[in-house]
């Protein structure tokens, strides 16, 4: 009996995600190709079309994920929400275990802006809507990308970085790039851990998302306390820029991965 209501279980979360995943795409489709190319020419204010633009993103991915988990298909939890409410330049990182990190983190981090593979800004599913969010392309020289996420974090916008640069693959041992750490550094911007534990088969790298047949996808986020870099910088000054990027870098990397189940 038990294997028969796994396998119906299964069907339907292959049957209801692919609806839905085909029903997000095509949403994501008109709103990025007609409803933010369209607001790029009524909203001429740059600052003010980006902060419309972040909203309705925020809470269109706030109701796609709640109607998935009322589907059956995602499980989210988060803790410590209300660490977030006050937050403004601050530097949002992240472990990296599957492919809706960044939509679950957009759907709750104030004014967020994203530092994103170049190679979206070509993609007509979301190519709009990163546009109207002058999301960071990390196609930029070095200089160019610390050039941009300074002139946000100096608006207030709160900037997600996943310091894998990737999905996790070995999830024993995640390994933090430290560019973020680099941009904390130089801006003298705090930093947000999270902590995401993520229990399911698909949208994992190179996994197939038809591996939702297997369990339903749950995911448990904690949200931890605020890294001073300030304190951190007066405690190292004897040290090199790089050297005290790179010792954020390392910390937080332990700190996160402490965590991760």
């Amino acid at each position: 009996m038990n294997s028969i209501l796994h396998c119906v279980a299964g069907l339907y979360r292959i049957l209801i995600s692919s609806i839905y995943f085909a029903f997000f795409g095509l949403g994501a489709l008109v709103i990025s190709m007609v409803f933010f190319n369209l607001m790029r020419l009524v909203v001429t204010n740059k600052d003010t079309r980006t902060k419309v633009s972040r909203n309705i993103t925020k809470y269109a991915f706030k109701l796609y994920l709640s109607t998935a988990c009322l589907l059956g298909i995602f499980d989210i939890k988060i803790k410590n929400l209300k660490k977030t409410q006050d937050d403004t330049g601050c530097i949002y990182i992240a472990n990296h275990p599957s492919l809706l990190d960044v939509v679950i983190l957009d759907s709750f981090v104030n004014n967020a802006n994203c530092v994103i593979k170049s190679s979206l800004k070509s993609n007509p599913f979301i190519s709009g809507i990163i546009a109207c969010n002058r999301y960071v392309a990390n196609s930029l020289s070095p200089e160019d990308i610390l050039k941009d996420c300074k002139e946000s974090l100096a608006r207030g916008d709160n900037l997600i970085v996943f310091p894998e640069g990737t999905r996790t693959i070995n999830f024993d041992k995640i390994k933090f790039k430290h560019g973020f750490s680099s941009i904390a550094v130089v801006c003298k911007a705090n930093i947000r851990p999270l902590v995401i534990n993520f229990d399911g088969f698909a949208l994992r790298k190179n996994v197939s998302w038809s591996q939702i047949y297997k369990k339903k996808l749950t995911y448990k986020i904690e949200i931890l306390d605020k890294f001073d870099t300030s304190e951190y910088l007066s405690l190292h000054q004897d040290k090199e820029v790089s050297a005290v990027s790179r010792g954020i870098a390392k910390e937080l990397q332990a700190l996160i991965q402490s965590k991760v189940n």
